[in-house]
């Protein structure tokens, strides 16, 4: 049966077939990449214009139906106005258009959205001329776009795409003039009442901040790969690299040059210096062997890493029987592990051979039940399982590979699904193996791997690191945060790092995902006597141009690890591992909402292991990172500026505009962070205080000392009468902590401290009922008389400078009695503290 040839395309009315597509929206085009045309019917690629590092080659082209003659007309003519806002029949047609164009990531899905508005009134039987509907047929089209999403802002983004088409209607062929169907409405409200959902304030931004719970421990752990462990993570790399130059299975014609003699006989000399490595020997006796005879066969391989079975063999050569004499002599100390072995079968002589753990013919099902338990024994072993669901179930073992760590390598004559049947859960003992595999996963013992970025072989083995960095753990203990790896782990260590460098990356340079993306390497810079970062934005400028964002150190250290890290011969972040044979994906890039889950999930699963914190589940993205730092960096005196400079928000206004003020407003969450800080900060300076006390000075004066006297009496008590309190009197932060629960309200100041009472403060009575008892009202402060009210030593100055400063005033003979008064009434307060100081001895 013979295919049906396309459609023939239309024929525009009022744009030319000859036009280029990116013409008049002051695009940089690049040279050598071509330019589609308007007449041009199925693809049009925005390669010309540069696409950014964060969009995927699907995601920067504009593939148009060619089943419909009409809708292929209508949509080119849609997005070539939305690409060309300047152009001179927009003009004539009298639409006019912001002059700086909408981004392709923008228009492409905005024309998806025509494309479902079009087809979902053919299936209803509406006129193909979208102008004819009435207000009631977009109402329903809306309700009908609400039951197929979920959120508010994706039927806004659906309005929005109509409200293009219908602003552009008098270039759209075969669509008339039509009124808005919502009028006056946004289409955020609309969207928000497909949903019932309330309007947030005007504000604010939709976007949330990181909670702090989350953010803390996230950058702590992002700092801690790049600044610690990125060193062993690199030696790893290094090391397991050369190994697999030359994998076992490969044909001899790809392999890495042959290993020199002398170079194997170091090799051998290496592996006979650690002293956990022991001589496989046969476990019973053979034909023509004995038992205790050395596995020359696997000895070599494992002597190798794979490269050589022969390394041993007896060719009536020196060499090898010299090698063979090392390692009797290894045997003869004592280095043995016997082996169970079996007669090889198959062509050639028979003679014992090593096998694998569970990889016998003869092997018993309790035999394969011993190799998993033995395996999962070993307290350092992780069950590798899928990180996504892109590439499996998230959080499910990768069977194929388990198996292979448990047993070897299939061997070539075996079919290579073998092993993994040993968890196939139809069967009785399959299952239960499973399970065993699958409650180590449930008990945090899995590692998320990356599947297109493992290596296997030998090489699934683990390596010793005794010189892994040392972390400090949460108990104030020491100790190496690897103690072995393997490549497939170093792999997955190699990943978290990357996501690291980019979750610290996004956080304090305040980039959007685009622009962290486009760095490139030697990218950091001066800009204006500051360390600044190089890059391009892509947002809402066709031109693409090079720009700079301030940095600090830390983020200079994780660009200049990054470089060490990507393969990429110009941007930072793009795959872990180079293309290889006929494989041509250079593009550079990373989908960033990945990389952030696959950190959250790597340090929750594995780091906590190592010595890291635990992070909060949490939904994290990237301009969350951007929203948050804003609001930190918003509390800063003349910050508002300064953020909009870092933003790139300036483009719009000289100074910094609304949408800035609204990324540095604070959330719940956060303002109670900073009061927790304030707290614990308070209780800081009261631990000089709770010393001094204890030794039975009095170390305040004033209305409220008896107060304060009495809190830290009670502390001391409380630590006096617990043992375990008591042990720890030399950790301050056992001593803070007992003071921040005692005194919740104390506020820090400069000439007095406030234990915030509302019905003793005599700051209150100048507030309106309603609006009493909130906090401290620092203006009508009188620390002389408020019952809340006491001074330390560290006051003392102030009290002494201000009573001289009085007594002066009060000598001045060109005041009048009303002010000479009012002075003396301000003297006798003053005096009131200073004579207390003085009898105390200045506290």
């Amino acid at each position: 049966m013979m295919a049906h040839p396309a459609p023939q395309p239309l024929t525009s009315s009022v744009f030319r077939d000859d036009e280029e597509a990116f013409s008049y929206g002051g695009y940089q085009l690049i040279d050598d990449i071509v330019v589609p045309r308007f007449g041009e019917p199925h693809r049009w690629p925005a390669d010309c214009i540069g696409r950014p590092a964060s969009r995927k080659p699907a995601e920067w082209c504009f593939v148009f139906p060619l089943d419909d003659p009409l809708i292929n007309l209508q949509l080119r003519e849609y997005c070539f106005a939305l690409l060309n806002p300047s152009h001179p029949v927009l003009r004539q047609s009298l639409i006019f258009l912001s002059a700086v164009p909408l981004s392709v990531a923008t228009i492409r899905p905005s024309m998806l959205e025509i494309r479902k508005v079009m087809d979902w009134g053919r299936e209803q039987g509406l006129p193909e001329d979208l102008g004819l509907w009435d207000p009631e047929d977009w109402h329903e089209e809306i309700v009908h776009k609400a039951s197929q999403v979920e959120g508010a802002k994706t039927v806004a983004f659906h309005v929005t795409a109509i409200r293009r088409l219908r602003q552009l209607a008098p270039v759209l062929t075969g669509i008339s003039a039509f009124d808005d169907p919502w009028g006056d409405k946004t289409a955020e409200a609309i969207g928000r009442e497909a949903y019932d959902e309330e309007a947030p304030s005007r504000d604010t931004l939709a976007t949330p901040a990181i909670p702090p719970e989350t953010w803390w421990p996230l950058l702590r752990g992002a700092w801690t790969y790049i600044h610690v462990l990125a060193p062993d993570i690199f030696r790893w790399r290094d090391h397991f690299a050369q190994q697999r130059e030359a994998p076992a299975d490969q044909p001899r014609s790809t392999k890495a040059r042959p290993v020199r003699p002398h170079e194997t006989d170091a090799l051998l000399e290496k592996w006979l210096r650690d002293p956990d490595n022991a001589v496989p020997v046969h476990e019973v006796a053979y034909t023509n062997v004995a038992a205790g005879t050395p596995m020359w066969t696997a000895l070599s391989k494992m002597v190798t890493d794979g490269r050589t079975m022969n390394i041993f063999a007896d060719n009536q050569s020196a060499r090898p029987a010299k090698r063979r004499a090392t390692v009797l002599t290894a045997i003869s100390e004592g280095r043995v592990a016997t082996v169970e072995a079996t007669v090889g079968r198959g062509k050639g002589p028979a003679g014992p051979r090593y096998i694998a753990p569970g990889t016998s013919t003869g092997v018993t099902p309790e035999m394969l039940d011993d190799d998993v338990r033995r395996w999962l024994a070993n307290p350092d072993t992780l069950v590798p399982v899928h990180p996504t669901d892109e590439q499996g179930k998230a959080g499910e073992p990768i069977w194929a590979m388990v198996a292979r760590m448990i047993w070897g390598p299939t061997p070539p004559e075996a079919h290579r699904s073998r092993n993994t049947k040993r968890f196939d859960r139809r069967t009785r003992q399959g299952a239960a193996r499973a399970r065993l595999i699958s409650q180590a996963v449930a008990d945090g013992r899995g590692i998320p791997l990356d599947t297109t970025d493992l290596w296997a072989g030998w090489r699934a083995y683990p390596l010793k690191c005794p010189d892994a960095a040392h972390i400090q753990r949460a108990d104030g203990t020491s100790a190496p945060w690897r103690t072995q790896v393997s490549a497939i782990e170093a792999a997955f260590e190699l990943h978290m790092l990357r996501a690291a460098i980019y979750v610290f990356v996004a956080a304090y340079s305040l980039m959007r995902d685009s622009e962290v993306q486009e760095i490139q390497r030697d990218a950091v810079r001066t800009y204006f006597g500051s360390p600044a970062v190089r890059s391009r934005k892509t947002k809402l400028d066709p031109r693409r141009p090079e720009l700079y964002w301030w940095i600090i150190e830390p983020v200079a250290e994780a660009l200049a690890v990054l470089e060490q890290l990507s393969w990429h011969p110009t941007h930072l972040f793009a795959s872990l591992r180079p293309p290889v044979g006929k494989q041509n994906h250079t593009e550079p890039g990373i989908h960033s909402d990945s990389e952030i889950d696959f950190f959250i999930n790597g340090i929750n699963t594995v780091g906590h292991r190592h010595g890291l914190s635990k992070i909060p589940p949490s939904h994290v993205r990237s301009h969350m990172f951007r929203k948050t730092m804003s609001q930190l960096a918003g509390r800063e005196p003349d910050s508002e500026v300064a953020l909009g400079l870092q933003l790139k928000h300036v483009a719009r206004r000289a100074l910094a505009n609304r949408t800035t003020q609204a990324y540095a407003q604070m959330d719940a969450s956060w303002a109670k962070e900073f009061d927790t800080e304030l707290q614990q900060a308070a209780a800081r300076k009261l631990v000089d205080l709770l010393r001094g006390r204890r030794q039975g000075e009095r170390v305040a004066v004033g209305p409220g000392a008896a107060r304060l006297h009495a809190g830290l009496d009670k502390v001391i008590d409380t630590i006096n009468n617990d043992p375990q309190l008591r042990a720890q009197i030399a950790d301050a932060r056992v001593e803070e902590a007992l003071l921040a629960d005692e005194f919740p309200n104390l506020h820090l100041g400069t000439i007095n401290h406030c234990m915030f009472d509302a019905p003793q403060a005599e700051c209150q009575d100048e507030l309106p009922e309603d609006q009493r008892g909130l906090a401290p009202l620092l203006g009508a402060c009188q620390p002389a008389r408020c019952r809340n009210s006491t001074i330390t030593r560290d006051h003392a100055p102030y009290w002494v400078a201000e009573e001289d400063d009085l007594t002066a005033r009060s000598k001045d003979p060109r005041l009048s009695p009303p002010k000479r008064e009012s002075v003396f009434v301000r003297l006798a307060d003053v005096q009131r503290i200073t004579r207390a100081l003085e009898q105390e001895g200045r506290v």
